[in-house]
């Protein structure tokens, strides 16, 4: 093979592999976009599973005990974990906000202040 074709053959690939990753990134910003609109708010994925699986009365008063508990399960299990994580969240904040200038330091309280209003609203 030629210096030239083999040139060209590396540029071709490069360039599959590059519009793949592309393609890949771009789905899954996509799809994490998607899924959270979708499942944000407990209660309508509860309805939208009911819906899709045509429950009836009995088995949606079923499916919601069972993930009821499930939630409480979970709720148990993180209790003792959620201090720790909480205290690696605020340690990074404050390394955050160490690096900004009085001008980024202000947007990001902002920015952290909408975001924590919007997970309570759920």
């Amino acid at each position: 093979m030629t210096r030239t074709k083999g040139a060209a053959l590396a540029f071709y690939a490069g360039a599959v592999l590059v519009g793949a990753l592309l393609g890949i990134i771009a789905d899954r910003v996509v799809l994490r976009e998607r899924l959270a609109r979708e499942w944000r708010d407990p209660r309508s994925m509860r309805d939208r599973i009911a819906v899709q699986l045509d429950l009836d009365a009995d088995q949606r008063a079923r499916f919601d005990t069972i993930l009821d508990a499930r939630n409480r399960r979970y709720d148990s299990l993180m209790a003792p974990v959620r201090p720790v994580l909480d205290s690696v969240g605020t340690a990074a904040r404050q390394e955050i906000q160490a690096m900004l200038t009085p001008e980024q330091r202000a947007r990001y309280e902002d920015m952290r202040r909408s975001r924590e209003r919007s997970r309570q609203e759920r």
